[in-house]
């Protein structure tokens, strides 16, 4: 996706230090994951949208869905937060992949229960499915096909970030099937996926 090793990340990590400091902040109270995983599109819109990182002009949208209809995917695999990534190449073709992930406290972490969220979440995908863990710190990043390991080295989220933009994380499968800032598509991809948030976040060469 960005071929470019310094470009790559520095944008990794303007994007990982923007939710970082978010968590910092949010977990010095008792708030929940859901709460804490409901600002992070805000987070990267406010800060990000329409800016230029190195050659690139970025733009954010976000989703939020309260409810799943019910052919959703909500109960078996419940999703907390789905993300859409598309980079523009050099010849103008955007390249698109789709990340899963499901949010948790360090705290208050149930590993019995994640192991059964990450096996659900990877008969959907296991390029493209990932933990976060929430530390005083920042965000950890585990695989979830490393998660029933527990003893698997977990990496921080600017490397996330990096490592898709490097096409070594996330699915081309799990994308809108539309040109980005096509709202109704993002949707139909989170109602499908039973995610309870959604960031589109793209990156167009300038």
């Amino acid at each position: 996706m960005i071929d470019d090793a310094e470009a790559r990340s520095e944008i990794a990590r303007a994007f990982g230090h923007a939710l970082d400091d978010l968590v910092r902040d949010r977990m010095t109270g008792l708030v929940e994951e859901p709460d804490i995983t409901s600002r992070i599109g805000q987070r990267l819109e406010e800060r990000f949208n329409g800016k230029l990182l190195h050659g690139y002009r970025i733009r954010v949208i976000t989703e939020t869905i309260s409810s799943h209809g019910g052919k959703s995917l909500e109960k078996p695999m419940g999703t907390d937060l789905y993300f859409a990534i598309s980079v523009e190449d050099e010849f103008g073709k955007a390249v698109t992949k789709g990340v899963l992930v499901q949010a948790k406290r360090r705290d208050k972490l149930n590993w019995p229960a994640l192991e059964e969220q990450c096996r659900r979440m990877n008969m959907v995908t296991k390029k493209g499915s990932i933990v976060w863990i929430y530390n005083p710190t920042g965000i950890d990043v585990v695989r979830s096909v490393d998660v029933p390991k527990r003893t698997s080295p977990a990496f921080g989220i600017d490397k996330m970030f990096d490592r898709v933009f490097e096409c070594d994380l996330g699915d081309r499968r799990k994308v809108p099937d539309g040109p980005f800032g096509d709202r109704q598509e993002l949707k139909t991809m989170i109602e499908a996926l039973g995610a309870k948030n959604a960031v589109w976040l793209d990156l167009e060469r300038k």
